[in-house]
């Protein structure tokens, strides 16, 4: 292994180090133990009465996250258990099989593995993702103790805190560019990642038609062909999930810019009775000026006309971030951040590749949200120790 390897290997276990911190802290003091917990499944939610007796930790809040979809899916990965009824939307969650499916695979279908494997895999994606920071960041000169501000990242965050399945695609998008960029042709690992990431959430495939847009301008046939063939799996358990679950009946896009637009306009409308309720206003308005500002650096580089893969990728993401309008997307940090977070992460590799920060302030006006978050995650930790 290489001095820079040994190096990018020593980062990614301290970030690694890091988020298994944090969640043993999670885990012991906000969830009694119970490792369920992380996936934040609600007070009222309808969990199915024949399964997982006795398993879920429920939280305090009525309504739960999207965690606790994921949850249910990974242990009926096939829709063979009859969850679907409990699933908010089920073709919109299985088709985000990755992550859970990874984990019933290597948990070999047993209920009493498959939480610990899931949480596993995310920690192993905390690594993989501070790794190729690390090396992407020596590659361009830069120190690569940038590795660690992969945790910085908000999917990365929200996953750790609600065991999504965002953090992968953060990671994935990192080695994408890792091993993409360059004239030479990439590695078959990157053939592999961009298999994987429509799989972990379907905005993977935005990467993929980016790649086979960047090949398509070099007019490179071979590279355009083989990019297209990496849709095959996503595509293949796509079709799969169509076959039995209802259909997604969900308006998620629109003209572009309307979500963006209309929330914008509405401005923030939950109480702000506290203090900490006053600052996660304050913070919001933060994260819808990252997001416009993320959306206007892609329009100028679109403007540019720069094609690099970083560039291209950025664009098309952007362009199909600008119509989503489902509401929910762009109401709060742990929303925009999410789906977000391969356009934050592109940029942010481009501020550390050409040394401009303008690039990365997208991403650094979402952090003080996400960080109040955590602020008081920690604080309900403190006090079930005390």
């Amino acid at each position: 292994m290489g001095t820079s390897a040994s190096r990018a290997v020593l980062v990614a276990c301290g970030a690694t180090l890091c988020a298994v911190a944090w969640l043993g802290i999670n885990v012991a003091f906000n969830y009694g133990g119970n490792i369920s917990g992380l996936f934040w499944t609600g007070a009222r939610v309808p969990l199915p009465d024949d399964a997982l007796p006795g398993h879920t930790q429920r939280v305090a809040d009525p309504v739960g996250f999207d965690g606790q979809y994921y949850h249910l899916v990974a242990h009926d990965p096939l829709m063979l258990r009859g969850f679907m009824p409990y699933v908010d939307n089920p073709s919109l969650r299985w088709r985000r099989i990755g992550l859970p499916g990874l984990a019933a695979l290597l948990a070999a279908g047993s209920d009493r593995y498959v939480d610990f494997t899931y949480v596993g895999i995310q920690v192993v994606f905390v690594f993989l993702g501070a790794f190729w920071l690390c090396l992407y960041a020596e590659t361009h000169g830069a120190t690569g103790l940038w590795g660690l501000a992969f945790l910085a990242v908000p999917a990365v965050a929200v996953s750790l805190d609600r065991m999504t399945v965002d953090l992968p695609l953060a990671a994935l998008t990192t080695g994408l560019v890792l091993y993409g960029e360059g004239g030479a042709r990439p590695r078959r690992v990157f053939y592999v990642l961009l298999c994987a990431a429509p799989l972990f959430r379907e905005t993977g495939m935005v990467l993929l038609l980016a790649w086979c847009l960047y090949c398509a301008l070099r007019r490179d046939g071979r590279a355009v062909g083989l990019g297209a063939a990496c849709a095959v799996p996503a595509v293949g358990w796509w079709a799969y999930v169509y076959s039995r679950a209802p259909v997604d009946e969900a308006r998620w896009l629109s003209y572009p810019l309307s979500g963006i637009v209309n929330r914008t306009l509405q401005g923030i409308t939950d109480p702000t009775s506290t203090l900490w309720l006053r600052a996660a206003a304050a913070f919001e308005e933060l994260v819808l000026a990252g997001a416009w500002l993320a959306l206007l650096l892609a329009v100028y580089l679109a403007w540019k006309r720069r094609t690099g893969l970083i560039e291209v990728t950025a664009v098309l993401f952007a362009l199909f971030a600008s119509m989503l309008n489902k509401t929910d997307i762009w109401a709060s940090a742990y929303g925009t951040g999410r789906i977000l977070s391969p356009l934050l992460v592109l940029l942010a590799l481009l501020a550390l590749k050409e040394r401009r920060l303008a690039f990365a302030f997208p991403l650094l006006l979402f952090l003080p949200r996400i960080a109040l978050q955590y602020e008081a995650q920690l604080r309900g930790a403190l006090r079930g120790r005390l």
